[in-house]
């Protein structure tokens, strides 16, 4: 019997996730560098604090909430591959340009920008590796796909500081900007688009159709809910935890800053490394078991974040710090897999965009606020119950997994119904 030859993403499909955790990377680098020069913005345009923290939150996380949805179902409808490339080149560029910024309202112009253009990356980045990887390797891949998330943010709180203390905060836009620019053509003319699972673009649904599907999909919205209170702590977290360090363990701003770079980089890096295999093991490659090691790192974080901010011991504080790190990188990857096995293969960039809306505009948008706000009602001292209240909201996601997956069809072709529906 003649063996049948490998198709090109049989051979390919890994070169590509290296490629797309690398725009992921770049995503949460140009997502993030706000953060890193928030003081030097302060001191050049004489903001106040409520001006910066509109800058830093809602003018990204609005637009992006505003344009993930329709550019979730473009995603299921046009070539990815060269989505991906067009608006990864477009963000990319709008952060480096971002250097030439004369005032607030051009910077939050800029934001804004940078958070339209997002707000592609995600579904089409998803969707493309769900037909390049079998259902069994889904995790896996989504695991490696989330660790973008810690690459790139660790990156840029790790060498932003540098940056802006040695060439100014414009040159922390531009080097932040001009490598995405690059990678933006090397997937233009590396990365081809995958077969569809449904190749027929006839019996696609609409947008409309496609939005009532999954706003009414059990699985999605458990999983979108609980993902949304996730996404509120993790942010709570690096938003807040330098102060933190700083106020309650007199840390210096820079080693503070490295604490929380570290925690993010190899705690976070590693955490969401393991989390696809050992969803995997712990599943025993069952979608609807893929809760098991998820809820399990998420309900672990709670004790061990209320200990981390009342411990007085610095050393104890900071190894907590680190594992904290690890338990909050299991969850992400393995929400896209949850996703994935719960949508029909026509609506998945419909559903991750489900999921980038609420976690953006809501759990990105609220965690850090919130945190503050329950800071100032705790009155002197206040942050570290703050932050352990945000990380209580992870008791509420466990939960989420757990009926989200206890909800899901037992086959994808349970699923088809509802889009006629």
């Amino acid at each position: 019997m003649l063996k049948r030859p490998a198709t090109p993403w049989a051979t390919n499909r890994w070169y590509a996730l290296g490629v797309i955790t690398a725009i992921h990377a770049i995503h949460n680098v140009d997502r993030n560098v706000i953060g890193v020069v928030i003081e030097p913005l302060k001191a050049e345009f004489g903001l106040s604090d409520a001006a910066l923290g509109l800058l830093s939150g809602l003018a990204h996380s609005g637009a992006f909430a505003v344009f993930v949805l329709p550019l979730s179902w473009l995603a299921d409808r046009v070539n990815r591959a060269k989505m991906l490339s067009i608006v990864l080149g477009l963000w990319s560029a709008i952060t480096a340009l971002t250097a030439l910024t004369a005032n607030y309202a051009t910077l939050f112009l800029a934001r804004a920008g940078v958070g339209a253009a997002e707000a592609g990356g995600p579904p089409a980045m998803v969707s493309i590796l769900a037909d390049m990887f079998p259902a069994k390797e889904r995790p896996t891949a989504m695991g490696v796909l989330a660790m973008g998330i810690a690459l790139g943010t660790g990156l840029i709180y790790a060498l932003g500081g540098k940056i802006a203390e040695d060439f100014g905060w414009r040159a922390v836009f531009l080097v932040a900007g001009l490598p995405g620019i690059l990678l933006a053509i090397l997937t233009w003319l590396t990365i081809r688009e995958p077969a569809r699972e449904i190749e027929a673009t006839a019996g696609r649904p609409s947008f409309l159709e496609s939005a009532r599907a999954i706003f009414t999909n059990p699985t999605v919205m458990v999983i979108v809910i609980g993902c949304t209170f996730s996404a509120a702590s993790q942010m709570a977290v690096v938003t807040w935890m330098t102060s933190f360090l700083i106020r309650f363990h007199h840390l210096p701003l820079t080693e503070a800053a490295l604490v929380v770079s570290v925690s993010i980089l190899v705690g976070k890096g590693l955490g969401t490394a393991a989390s696809g295999p050992l969803t995997s093991l712990f599943s025993g490659d069952r979608p609807r078991s893929y809760w098991r090691y998820p809820s399990t790192m998420l309900f672990l974080s709670v004790p061990l974040g209320w200990f981390l901010v009342t411990t007085p011991s610095a050393l104890l504080s900071m190894a907590c710090i680190l594992l904290l790190g690890f338990t909050l990188g299991s969850w992400s990857g393995q929400a896209m897999s949850i996703i994935l096995a719960g949508t029909p293969s026509s609506m998945r960039g419909a559903g991750v965009g489900a999921y980038q809306f609420a976690a953006n505009l809501i759990g990105v948008g609220l965690g850090p606020t919130l945190t503050g706000a329950l800071s100032d009602a705790f009155g002197k001292d206040g942050l570290a119950p703050a932050i352990g209240c945000a990380l209580s909201f992870n008791l509420i996601a466990a939960a989420g997994f757990i009926l989200a997956c206890t909800l899901m069809p037992r086959s994808n072709e349970a699923l088809q119904p509802a889009i006629a529906r």
